[in-house]
């Protein structure tokens, strides 16, 4: 329902101040008329009860004399004053006695009447006479009423007279210069920007209004003027992003808030199959049904997607790798308008991507799956609830092939390795390898140990025989341990750690062997962790302690020196082998704090025998684990600590050294030679290429090892090589030690082998310090310049 009101700001303000202030008016004099009439009532009552007792006391003797005459004069007398309009006095027995009535009176519902009791009063005595009656017309009332009424209506209507026009000569005032203001705004509104807006000199709001809307018509000028230039650049800028949107090799689709299509582009056909404009979008047409269903819930609940899917090509049939994406299409206050859909092929990406995966999960050499993925194999298999047997393998001999043919001749035997591997294995196996001459085949299955012994033995005696790589005829072998494993409770770690440990059995019981984890490998590994355990409490308590095995010279019999050798007597395992303990130093890292111990005790023991004349050497054997370190800064900190002279040491190595640390290796031989330490090659003989190494090794003193010395006796081949060691050695200028010599048979031999010295339990077994000390220097009292 329309309801017409007035227009103007003017009227309706006019309105609004005369409305209230007339309705005030006419309260206020409403309420006076009822105040003024109940005023006047008021009075008329007392004013009748005042003439009720005068006229009682005027006719009270003439009534008790029975003056009737004198009575009815009296009250003709009231009544002609003009007060009262009609009076009489109704007796005890309701007669009226006298009465008077005013001329042209009529009684009327809104009359006064007032009743007054006439009594006679003698001495104490009051006798009623009887009842005196008065009526005041109403008149006497109403009139003063409606001449006061009428003055005060007649000031309302002026004083409403007087601010009507006051407010209404305020409004046009003010309202003139508005009006002219909004016509200056109607016609900026309607870009009519030439308009002049009025009262912008005024300093008050009207002025502030109209100086505000003169920017505001100026910025509408200076809009009107950059759109009317960039119109022409906004066309284009759109032209061009239509094109761009229709050219560019991703699908472009645009919905409306239907989600029927607006825009596609031309790859839209390719990539989103019956996206065309006017027809509903339908996901479901060419992507997989789980992406599908991913997107529209995402589309229907207005946010952003984005998925990757494979889809066939329309025209070519080619699987391709899309990234869709997209979101929803706002205005800026927020209203959905519809969606953007973009795909992208990246399947060039994608093939790159998984080149990449490939490459870091194969060996890059024989293509064969890597140590990550093998692990990685490995555990996904285990958390399937499968049984996984593990193969580790390793060839025989493949450093020497290596150091003398080449490092091309080596890389194309492993090739050929793992092509055997690889041939090897069938369903549900995984052929790997980790690096080096490392490799490792997984098998899974209920017999899967079955299988996988069947494929090691076949590899084994497969590489048994000899390759021919490149025309050159290799022999080499291999060796290999299993592990089986099954459930998910079993660990990765483990079942590699416990094929590695089998791998060490198969070397350690004789190359090409194929060695299966058992319960008394368990027990090894449980003792190595035992061992450990104890090994740092025996390092902390210093409880492990260094003997001497005496070195004699073959031609005098005079002690040249001391091998320094570890001993461990726990007090619940007895006696540990160093062969036992000291590996388990090196796996464990405390092989350095192990070395420190004996070498200072044996640094501190050379150096008190050279205080007192003597001028051999005291050796030590250097694990391959301290090599990379700086170790010639170690054994000089130990000779410093000590005080122990350079040339009172010789320190041992094996070609180990050169085989782990290479290079850096050397640099660190040289350096301990700088130092004045003698170094001696241990165990020499028993290496893949040791005649090659004793070129490498820059040594002082080569020793043979006790299994050839053992033999000499009963093998005049081993004989040939003990002398042909020893002329080696001396031609290179260095000194020729014999090990193990147990008997004076073992003695002789090396003397004619031409063997410097002689090393073993011939001069007796390895003795303490104090024993050593006795057998240096027989006589009393020596040992009071003893440590204890």
């Amino acid at each position: 329902m329309n309801v017409v009101g007035p227009k103007t700001l003017r009227t309706r303000i006019l309105l609004g101040v005369l409305i209230p202030v007339f309705l005030i008016l006419a309260a206020g004099l409403t309420y006076e008329s009822y105040d003024h009439r109940a005023h006047l009532i008021e009075r008329q009552h007392q004013q009748g009860d005042m003439v009720a007792r005068l006229t009682a006391t005027t006719v009270t003797q003439a009534l008790w004399d029975f003056d009737i005459v004198q009575v009815e004069q009296s009250l003709q007398q009231i009544v002609a004053l003009g007060q009262v309009a009609s009076v009489e006095i109704i007796g005890l027995a309701g007669e009226q006695i006298a009465a008077a009535t005013a001329p042209g009176f009529t009684p009327s519902e809104g009359d006064f009447i007032t009743t007054h009791v006439i009594e006679y009063v003698l001495g104490d005595q009051h006798e009623e006479l009887g009842e005196l009656r008065l009526t005041l017309p109403v008149e006497h009332v109403t009139g003063p009423l409606m001449d006061t009424t009428v003055q005060h209506a007649a000031v309302s209507v002026l004083i409403f007279a007087l601010l009507a026009v006051s407010v209404f000569l305020v409004l046009t005032r003010i309202s003139q210069p508005l009006t002219k203001i909004g016509t200056a705004i109607d016609d900026i509104y309607n870009g009519r920007f030439d308009t002049v807006v009025p009262y912008q000199s005024r300093t008050d709001e009207i002025g502030m209004l109209a100086q505000t809307l003169e920017q505001i018509r100026r910025n509408e000028v200076e809009m009107a003027d950059l759109r009317a230039h960039t119109t022409e650049a906004s066309r284009r800028e759109r032209k061009r992003i239509y094109r761009a949107l229709k050219s560019t090799r991703d699908g472009v689709i645009l919905t409306d808030e239907t989600g029927h299509v607006v825009f596609s582009n031309a790859n839209a056909s390719i990539f989103f199959a019956d996206a065309r404009d006017g027809e509903k979008l339908n996901f479901r047409s060419w992507l997989p049904q789980d992406v599908a269903e991913q997107i529209e819930e995402r589309v229907a609940a207005n946010q952003d997607f984005a998925a990757e899917a494979s889809v066939t090509h329309f025209n070519s049939g080619e699987e391709l790798n899309l990234l869709v994406r997209g979101g929803p299409i706002r205005d800026e206050e927020g209203l959905y308008l519809g969606t953007l859909l973009l795909a992208t092929d990246h399947s060039d990406q994608a093939r790159q991507a998984a080149r990449v995966k490939f490459m870091a999960e194969h060996d890059s050499l024989t293509g064969l799956p890597n140590r990550r993925l093998l692990e990685h194999t490995l555990g996904n298999w285990l958390n399937q609830g499968e049984q996984v047997s593990i193969l580790l393998a390793d060839l025989d001999h493949f450093k020497m092939i290596n150091d003398t043919l080449g490092h091309p001749t080596g890389d194309a035997l492993l090739k050929v390795v793992g092509e055997k591997f690889l041939g090897n294995c069938g369903k549900n196996a995984l052929a790997a390898r980790l690096g080096g001459d490392e490799f490792a085949i997984l098998v899974k299955g209920a017999a899967s140990e079955e299988r996988l012994n069947s494929i090691a033995n076949s590899l084994v005696y497969d590489l048994s025989k000899p390759l021919t790589i490149d025309g050159n005829v290799l022999h080499t072998g291999m060796s290999a341990g299993i592990a089986t494993l099954s459930g998910s409770e079993a660990g990765s770690t483990d079942g590699i750690r416990c094929a590695d440990l089998a791998l060490y059995e198969a070397k350690k019981g004789g190359r090409g062997r194929v060695e299966i984890f058992h319960k008394d490998l368990e027990t090894v590994i449980k003792r190595k962790t035992l061992l450990e355990r104890e090994l740092r409490g025996a390092l902390n308590e210093g409880s492990i302690r260094p003997v001497f095995q005496v070195q004699t010279d073959l031609k005098t019999g005079q002690i040249i020196g001391f091998e320094t050798l570890a001993r461990w007597h726990h007090r619940h395992l007895g006696s540990i082998s160093p062969a036992e303990f000291i590996p388990v130093a090196e796996d464990s890292g405390l092989i350095r704090e192990l070395t420190y111990q004996i070498m200072t005790h044996a640094f501190r023991a050379a150096a008190r025998w050279h205080d007192m004349g003597w001028t051999g050497r005291v050796a030590v054997n250097l694990s391959p684990k301290l090599f990379g370190s700086q170790v010639d800064e170690f054994v000089n900190d130990c000779l410093y600590e000590t005080g122990c002279p350079a040339s009172a040491v010789e320190a041992e190595i094996t070609e180990t050294v050169v085989l782990s640390s290479g290079q850096s290796a050397l640099k660190e031989i040289e350096a301990l030679q700088r130092l004045g330490v003698t170094v001696a090659l241990d165990d020499f003989g028993m290496g893949y290429s040791s005649l090659s190494y004793l070129q490498k090794f820059p040594v002082n003193k080569i020793k043979v090892d006790a299994a050839f010395v053992s033999k000499l006796p009963d093998s005049a081949e081993t004989r040939a090589i003990v002398v042909a060691i020893a002329e080696l050695g001396h031609a290179l200028g260095m000194h020729v030690t014999g090990e193990g010599a147990e008997t004076e048979v073992h003695r002789q031999l090396l003397r004619e082998c031409k063997v410097d010295y002689l090393q073993g339990y011939f001069d007796g077994p390895p003795m303490a310090e104090r024993a050593a000390t006795a057998r240096l220097f027989p006589g009393a009292g020596l040992h009071l310049q003893m440590s204890n």
